[in-house]
């Protein structure tokens, strides 16, 4: 299995196969597929991807955290649970009373050469991403996420592509430019 790991290549490939994977996300849904076979396909892709050669999570993501990561960030970095409230995060857009990791313009408040300063301490949604384990009914539940995580996630976007080959799928699109229709 060939991965595509260049950043911009997956971007470019991901944002290109946008329709496709909207089409994609239709067809799995009209046959109700099991994710399961997504989700082993991605373990194997995720082996092959160094994280920490993208980071594109850490730069894109809104992280919401609840009361208990904040106190286990607290005590990783020595302080208390107000000063991480204070200092590193914001008020969540969609819920004002729930707080966010903070963002800068080089992405989260903790990246720093594409390594997580509070790693031990990250928050679940950080620990979990891109939500592909097995048994999992995080990501893998939600096509329209899987999709919009194409360009920007290597794994994500190779997972999607093997998987289409996997499942038989084939883009209208791309059928009818093959067989010189338009």
């Amino acid at each position: 299995m060939a991965v595509v790991t260049d950043l911009a290549e997956v971007f470019r490939l991901g944002t290109a196969k946008a329709e496709e994977n909207r089409d994609f996300r239709r067809y799995l849904a009209a046959r109700h597929s099991s994710e399961r076979p997504f989700q082993l396909r991605a373990a194997e892709v995720q082996r092959a991807v160094d994280c920490t050669a993208c980071a594109n999570c850490c730069r894109r993501s809104i992280v919401s955290l609840g009361l208990k990561e904040i106190e286990a960030i607290a005590k990783f970095l020595g302080v208390d649970a107000d000063s991480v409230r204070r200092l590193y995060t914001d008020p969540d857009p969609d819920a004002p009373a729930a707080r966010v990791l903070r963002g800068t313009d080089e992405g989260c408040v903790f990246l720093y050469d594409n390594l997580c300063l509070i790693y031990e301490a990250r928050p679940k949604a950080c620990r979990e991403f891109p939500h592909i384990r097995l048994g999992d009914h995080s990501l893998g539940s939600r096509p329209a996420s899987m999709a919009r995580w194409a360009a920007l996630c290597p794994i994500l976007y190779n997972a999607l592509e093997t998987y289409k080959h996997v499942t038989g799928f084939h883009h209208r699109r791309t059928a009818r430019a093959a067989s010189g229709q338009s």
